[in-house]
């Protein structure tokens, strides 16, 4: 009723008959289609139509209210010069604002200073499992131990790992094809 903006005793007393044209063409044609249905049809479009006026009372309000966005905070540090232990399960769950990209499906705190000044040391990075570019950021598992690095990969298939802070270019880590090491993408910085 609230859709077709009328009084509800105007459908039901087929008030449109009577020549007044309360009732647009469109109108009586969804009152003509509503009045084939089943009970269970009419019954389907009554909850429709509430829950589309209920929407549209919740906009118009200006009160839509959304579930906060949780997303895990890992407690074992990516290291950003400094190996760290691996990440499994041990993860807090945090709130984050709409200041955090949509896109992150988890956060990890960084450890070192081989990513500064870009990514200082303790500062939590936000990460998503999108593939990496050459010159990506992301968070790497090198033979079990946690790693902050720009990717990189090169033809011929050798992986370097690189501190931005070039400083720090000891912590840099390049990976030969064929050399059995473990490595593992866990994700892409944003």
């Amino acid at each position: 009723f609230d859709s077709l903006e009328v009084d509800p005793n105007t459908l039901f007393q087929d008030s449109y008959r009577d020549g007044r044209n309360v009732l647009s063409q469109s109108e009586r044609q969804m009152l003509k289609q509503y009045r084939g249905l089943s009970p269970k049809g009419r019954e389907t479009m009554r909850s429709v139509l509430d829950a589309l006026c209920s929407y549209r009372d919740e906009v118009e309000a200006g009160r839509t209210e959304r579930e906060p966005r949780v997303i895990p905070l890992y407690r074992s540090p990516a290291a950003a010069g400094y190996a760290a232990p691996v990440f499994g399960e041990d993860f807090d769950k945090i709130t984050v604002t709409d200041e955090v990209p949509q896109a992150a499906e988890f956060a990890v705190r960084i450890q070192g200073d081989s990513m500064e000044p870009y990514i200082p040391d303790e500062s939590v990075v936000y990460v998503n499992r999108d593939p990496l570019g050459a010159g990506d950021v992301g968070i790497f598992c090198v033979d079990g131990e946690m790693f902050c690095k720009q990717y990189y990969k090169d033809p011929a298939g050798i992986v370097y790992l690189f501190s931005l802070n070039r400083a720090r270019e000891d912590a840099d880590l390049v990976l030969l094809p064929g050399s059995n090491r473990g490595f593992v993408c866990i994700g892409r910085v944003m």
